[in-house]
């Protein structure tokens, strides 16, 4: 990952002063060529627009764009699920029919590390230099959980979190929006971002990542809680049903033990009865 580039995605100004100069060369080179093109100054003009574009081309270079940043994301987090899978030792077969494998992503506005860098994208997209993605899969007893969260101006910032959950030990799924405050060239800025959870029965969350938010997040959020509940009554009603059963065997075995212990006495207290020779 280029993270010179990156860096410089969220720190350099949108034109450098080269490019600046390079389009000025340009017009200047266009001027020339379209207006005194016929007092001999056409092909002179061309070679000054030429030399305009090459600078202006070069003073924009070395620095990422939108596209580069979402390649960069794009690559890191393609075989979540995939990854997921094997570390797990869960496939397709595992997975719960009711709610397929989920994929989350979003630049993280909360990290704890710095530097802080934030720009909004030509794209209209707001970024972070931190990144989250995650792919959550579900059978018919447990959440499985694979994210990795990096940075894409720092390699060494790199991490992998993988952890499960019974959904006995879960209670829903919620997404909160909240606002991050930055300063830009001495101009505050506030952006509205969104924290997706999983929360667990004792108030923490079993999962807690910052998303890019959409419809798909809403739903996510209904499917994940609708799952949870559905689940935890169909493993409770399971377990009272086991726990049933096995009452059920234990006082069977008792009541034949007690049975085999009431014939060994009856026997014992014949044989004491009968008369002796």
């Amino acid at each position: 990952m280029e993270t010179k580039r990156n860096q410089k995605y969220y720190t350099a100004p949108p034109i450098s002063i080269i490019a600046i100069i390079g389009i000025a060369i340009l017009a200047v080179g266009l001027f020339l060529a379209l207006v005194f093109g016929n007092q001999g100054m056409r092909f002179p003009g061309i070679i000054i627009t030429i030399v305009g574009l090459a600078v202006a081309v070069l003073g924009s270079g070395g620095k990422s764009n939108d596209t580069d940043i979402e390649f960069n994301v794009s690559e890191r987090i393609k075989d979540l699920q995939e990854l997921s899978e094997k570390k797990f030792e869960v496939y397709e077969k595992s997975f719960l029919k009711m709610l397929r494998p989920i994929n989350l992503r979003g630049y993280d506005f909360e990290a704890k590390e710095t530097p802080m860098y934030y720009k909004k994208g030509a794209d209209g997209v707001d970024r972070t230099n931190y990144f989250t993605g995650c792919n959550l899969i579900f059978t018919s007893e447990k959440v499985y959980i694979y994210m990795r969260r990096f940075s894409l101006i720092d390699e060494s910032i790199d991490e992998t979190v993988t952890k499960s959950f019974f959904f006995t030990e879960l209670d829903n799924a919620t997404v909160e929006e909240k606002t991050f405050n930055y300063t830009k060239n001495d101009k505050p800025i506030s952006v509205k971002y969104y924290v997706f959870r999983i929360n667990k029965l004792d108030g923490e969350p079993a999962l807690e990542m910052c998303v890019d938010y959409g419809a798909d997040i809403d739903q996510y959020v209904d499917q994940i809680s609708r799952a949870i509940t559905t689940r935890k009554k169909e493993l409770e009603k399971r377990a009272k049903e086991t726990a049933e059963r096995r009452a059920a065997f234990r006082a069977q075995i008792e009541a034949e033990r007690a049975a085999e212990k009431a014939s060994k006495e009856a026997e014992t207290e014949n044989s004491d009865n009968l008369p002796k020779e």
